[in-house]
């Protein structure tokens, strides 16, 4: 019996001793496996940064536009198989506490979610205690573990979620922070380069856009301004001479019919010039009335009558019931009648028609057109004729006169009356140029008590 227990002894040290030794074993091999984890997280954390910093200058050397760069940023971050998935959030300039989702990859739950005070910073792990904003986080990515950083000055956050966590290769540490702020930093920095970039290419847009508006508008004002004051000067000089040589009483009188139409050719530009200018500076100022519609396009049309005559062009007003009435600033849009029907009466040869109709649309809008069957506008032009100082020629070569601002102004005071101008134009068959006023614009004519 002793000779046994002193085996069983004997054994049970040795068992303890490769116990120890086991555990020994163990530990350092959990050390080590931990050590090689680490160096393999910094290497991984600077590959991840020389990637984003490489994708950095890529992006800003490439013509992209700026919404497409937070994919790019966050494809970058998810080949190094960092996270499951990712989102960029800004917050809501509104709605301070609400974060919404501008780019995501993987699966993302919502489209925003809501902080009262986000943090700077922030990370989850199987060792830490959850805090009630990682609660949103991992709801909003759907995973358990969340890696976060934001940058208030931008209002803006980069947000990273991984599934799983083990004890040798934890999902998130604290050691990432240089990382996802690294990596939000570049994002923003990039989004604001291209932004600028952006800025600086539309601004450089609209100065080359001014500067062929200034070059038109001079080009147009030096041909319009010089053959009416041509005209004046030189029937004035006749009418002067006229001392030398007996002028018939029918020659005085074109004379000055000659010099009075090229005056009102004048007066008619430059108040042109001054109604584009002031509009383009300020939203016209209506006084709107109700204008019973029958009487405002009956004016309308009686204005061209004598022009009209002259021109062997009939001006038609479409039957329509007398007793609607339009909420309108009167002379104004009498003014807007005034260029469509002018225009209509360049561009309709003689012989040819144009009708004007109004009709009452749902609830109580109305639409106004001007009809002609003249020479019409090619279907690549109709968006110019809208564009200040453009005369678009006819098939022929023929320019018509004026500034090229009758439809611009027609389009701004249309649209100052919450309106719309649309045209419709077929080459030689006619253009269609329709007035269309919101719901409530129009009303039956009030019966007197």
């Amino acid at each position: 019996m002793n000779d046994y227990a002193t085996s069983r002894d004997q054994l049970e040290r040795e068992l303890a001793y490769y116990k120890q030794e086991y555990n020994e074993v163990g530990a350092r091999l959990l050390r080590l496996q931990e050590d090689q984890s680490r160096v393999a997280r910094e290497a991984r954390r600077s590959k991840i940064v020389a990637s984003l910093v490489r994708e950095a200058y890529l992006l800003i050397g490439q013509e992209i536009p700026p919404e497409t760069i937070g994919k790019i940023i966050l494809a970058t971050i998810a080949d190094t198989s960092l996270c499951d998935c990712a989102a960029f959030l800004v917050r809501d300039p509104v709605v301070r506490e609400r974060f919404v989702v501008e780019h995501a990859f993987g699966t993302v739950k919502d489209t925003s979610l809501v902080l009262a005070t986000p943090p700077a910073y922030l990370y989850t792990s199987a060792k830490q205690a959850p805090v009630p904003e990682s609660g949103e986080m991992s709801g909003l990515l759907g995973v358990p573990y969340v890696l976060w950083a934001y940058d208030s000055d931008q209002g803006r956050a980069l947000l990273l979620g991984n599934k799983t966590e083990t004890n040798i290769h934890r999902a998130f540490e604290a050691g990432d922070r240089e990382l996802i702020e690294a990596a939000l930093a570049v994002y923003i920095d990039v989004l604001q380069r291209k932004a600028a970039v952006t800025a600086l290419r539309l601004a450089k847009q609209a100065a080359e856009d001014a500067n062929n508006v200034r070059a038109r508008f001079l080009a147009t004002l030096s041909h319009e301004f010089r053959s009416p004051l041509e005209a004046i000067i030189g029937f004035s000089e006749l009418l002067l001479q006229s001392g030398f040589r007996v002028l018939t009483p029918e020659q005085h009188n074109e004379f000055t019919h000659q010099i009075l139409d090229s005056g009102h050719r004048l007066l008619t530009l430059v108040q042109d010039i001054l109604d584009f200018s002031s509009f383009e500076n300020s939203e016209p100022v209506l006084r709107r009335d109700w204008v019973p519609i029958f009487h405002l396009l009956q004016n309308a049309v009686r204005g061209f009558a004598a022009t009209a005559a002259a021109c062997n062009i009939r001006i038609e007003i479409a039957p329509l019931e007398l007793h609607w009435q339009v909420s309108i600033d009167y002379e104004r849009f009498r003014q807007i009648l005034s260029n469509l029907i002018g225009n209509a009466l360049k561009f309709t040869a003689p012989g040819g028609k144009i009708i004007v109709a109004a009709l009452i649309t749902g609830q109580n809008g109305v639409t106004i057109t001007v009809a002609d069957n003249g020479i019409g506008i090619e279907p690549h032009a109709i968006e110019r004729v809208v564009e200040p100082f453009v005369q678009i020629a006819t098939p022929d070569g023929h320019r018509a006169t004026g500034a090229g601002l009758g439809l611009p102004i027609a389009k701004q005071l249309a649209a100052a009356h919450e309106g719309t101008l649309m045209i419709d134009s077929l080459p030689g068959e006619g253009t269609t140029v329709t007035i269309s006023l919101p719901p409530g614009t129009a009303r039956r004519a009030v019966k007197s008590p």
